[in-house]
């Protein structure tokens, strides 16, 4: 991938991330170098703008394809950014892309699939973070993301269930012999 190509693709990945189900869906923006970016999900059927701003929980397809752009207002020069996410404890944060170099391209598209296992949760909250810095400012994005349905959806949860119940009745079994008859 050209460097001009990582500084769009990461601006819109952070989007993308931060996008939501419903027909409209918003994304949170913060920028002092005039970056843009905005997502169209084929089968959920909406578009988002990462600079219209909303504090909402948005919901995500498990399975889509978008179609991405992003800009910046002025030749970035130097630039690096990232894309994380912060997942519930244990898992911390983890670091989706990353890019740098040293590009005069001011904006780029594309198109990203993406096909979350069923081992990811449904229904849980992951805050997803993105950060672009360039020779012009910053452009950083936060937003609360859930996968597209119920816990019951993933197998982990029925895992975690059966240790509890499994751990339960190992204490009730600990405990019996203290709950004894006196006579």
């Amino acid at each position: 991938m050209r460097a001009s190509q990582k500084i769009a693709a990461g601006a819109v990945f952070a989007v993308l991330a931060m996008s939501g189900g419903g027909r409209s869906a918003t994304a949170g923006l913060d920028s002092t170098n005039g970056c843009q970016g905005s997502g169209t999900f084929r089968a959920g059927g909406f578009t988002i703008d990462a600079a219209t701003v909303g504090n909402r929980l948005i919901t995500i397809p498990r399975k889509d394809t978008v179609d991405w752009q992003g800009s910046v207002a002025a030749p970035p020069g130097v630039y690096h950014g990232a894309v994380t996410v912060d997942l519930p404890p244990p898992f911390g944060t983890v670091e989706l892309d990353s890019w740098h170099g040293d590009s005069q391209t001011m904006s780029n598209s594309g198109t990203h699939e993406y096909d979350l296992p069923s081992l990811v949760p449904a229904g849980v909250e992951i805050v997803v973070n993105g950060n672009h810095t360039d020779e012009q400012g910053t452009c950083t994005g936060t937003v609360r993301v859930q996968v597209e349905g119920g816990a019951f959806d993933s197998p982990l949860t029925i895992v975690s269930l059966g240790g509890t119940v499994a751990a339960g009745t190992g204490v009730a079994l600990a405990l019996k012999p203290l709950f004894r008859r006196v006579t």
